[in-house]
């Protein structure tokens, strides 16, 4: 379509006249048709890159699509080493909030006794009369007072302990 039009143009220029206009007019449309000659082949070599391109993407594509025997079975197993590992892992949890409301239900279980041992203690702190114990300690068994004398005093640190492997000697 160029070529047409540069020829209409050097058509319509009549009024260039003489032997050197009309071989430059014939050089003018020889070069114009080498120009549209390389431009066809240009295009060609376009086209038959793309299609080359095209065809390179799709093997590419096909390739990508087709998985092997081999990689099938890796994720099968990964998969499946996923399941076991997310089944065990649920059973760990299961035991663990079992074992959690077992031990709340000990603590509860616990507080419960040490608010019944408490409530006996005073019970039977309040049902013993002492001055009964050492009237009747006094009188029937014969007890009395240790004497100045008799009495030793000794200083225990709270952060210290003692044990004993005899009995302490009378005097």
């Amino acid at each position: 379509m160029r070529q047409q039009e540069d020829l209409q143009y050097w058509d319509n220029m009549a009024y260039i006249d003489g032997s050197a206009a009309r071989e430059l007019q014939e050089q003018r449309r020889e070069q114009i048709h080498q120009e549209y000659v390389e431009k066809q082949e240009e295009d060609r070599e376009t086209r038959r890159r793309q299609r080359q391109a095209r065809a390179a993407a799709q093997r590419n594509r096909e390739r990508a699509l087709q998985i092997s025997p081999g990689y099938v079975l890796f994720l099968a197993a990964t998969m499946i080493m996923m399941v076991v590992v997310f089944g065990c892992y649920l059973q760990l949890q299961s035991d663990l909030n079992k074992r959690v409301q077992h031990v709340a239900a000990l603590e509860t279980e616990l507080l419960n006794l040490q608010n019944d041992n408490d409530a006996q203690q005073k019970k039977i702190n309040n049902s013993v009369e002492l001055d009964h114990i050492r009237q009747k300690a006094m009188d029937e068994l014969g007890m009395v007072y240790p004497k100045g004398e008799q009495i030793e005093y000794f200083e225990v640190d709270n952060d210290d302990y003692m044990n004993q492997y005899e009995n302490i000697p009378e005097r």
